[in-house]
């Protein structure tokens, strides 16, 4: 987030009310804009996009920290069955987001892997004879 900092107290809390929320309404998906106008220790969002707020953000870093701890029991779904809300998981909702982040990182370690293979090329001759260059001269 831009020029805002937050206390440990102040982002425990924030995580607290965003479990406490989905928790109250169970099997139900809730928009992150719904999630972060519910919950007032959230900054204020007025105009332009939500999904490139700050607030946005900060809402998916919660998530994050939230699935990372394990002091909350429970898993925060989102991005499954095309639904653009959050909520807690189900057993098969949570199997489902957990193939998803599988996947995703996969995809990360094929793009990592590529790119390694491209720079471990710099300065080597191909079979034409050409010289590999991998990088931008400054």
């Amino acid at each position: 987030m831009k020029n805002i900092e937050f206390t440990v107290a102040e982002n425990e809390a924030r995580k607290g009310s965003v479990y406490d929320l989905l928790l109250a309404k169970g099997n139900v998906w809730t928009t992150m804009e719904e999630c972060t106008d519910s919950i007032n220790l959230y900054p204020a969002f007025f105009t332009g996009d939500y999904h490139n707020s700050d607030t946005r953000r900060l809402l998916s870093k919660d998530i994050r920290d939230i699935n990372l701890d394990p002091e909350y029991e429970k898993v925060i779904v989102h991005g499954i069955n095309g639904n653009k809300g959050i909520k807690l998981g189900t057993e098969s909702e949570a199997i489902e987001y957990l193939n998803s982040c599988k996947k995703e990182a996969i995809r990360k370690l094929a793009l990592a892997n590529a790119i390694a293979k491209k720079i471990s090329r710099d300065q080597q001759l191909n079979l034409q004879g050409e010289i590999a260059e991998a990088f931008l001269k400054e």
